[in-house]
């Protein structure tokens, strides 16, 4: 029973990461654009990391060293390309959580090799805006069965 309770609360990941931006839906372009527009404060990072848990990317994405990344907690804004950079990470995972359904299947995919990235793990390569589109589009090629 409590498995069934933990994979429950586990396939709600994309909702948890989305409820931190109230009011957009990150994976539409209208909401990733109103969200990046509103900005990233420290807090929405904080919570970002308590539902993800994984520091390193987001310390990649933010050009930071991981030891340092708890003070951004406190910024009021993170600097808008950088936001930019969390948020579209985020949708990275929300995107491979409902794939997979659920975050701990997601991160399990995200830090396995994949053939059809040339067999280069998915978080290594997604620090990068060009990085994460080529993850998006595995993705939607695994969503709709082209790879399995």
């Amino acid at each position: 029973m409590m498995n069934h309770v933990a994979h429950r609360s586990e396939h709600k990941a994309s909702d948890q990461l989305n409820a931190i931006f109230p009011d957009v839906d990150l994976l539409t372009t209208s909401g990733y654009f109103k969200a990046v527009s509103n900005g990233v404060s420290g807090t929405n990072l904080k919570d970002i990391i308590a539902v993800i848990s994984d520091r390193d990317i987001f310390a990649r994405v933010m050009g930071k060293d991981k030891s340092n990344l708890s003070k951004s907690y406190r910024l009021v804004k993170l600097p808008a390309l950088v936001g930019d950079n969390v948020i579209d990470t985020v949708r990275v995972y929300m995107q491979a959580s409902d794939v997979y359904g659920s975050l701990a299947l997601a991160k399990e995919w995200l830090n396995t090799p994949i053939p059809a990235l040339g067999g280069e793990v998915p978080l290594d390569i997604m620090d990068t805006p060009a990085g994460r589109e080529l993850v998006r589009q595995i993705l939607r090629k695994i969503e709709y069965g082209e790879y399995s």
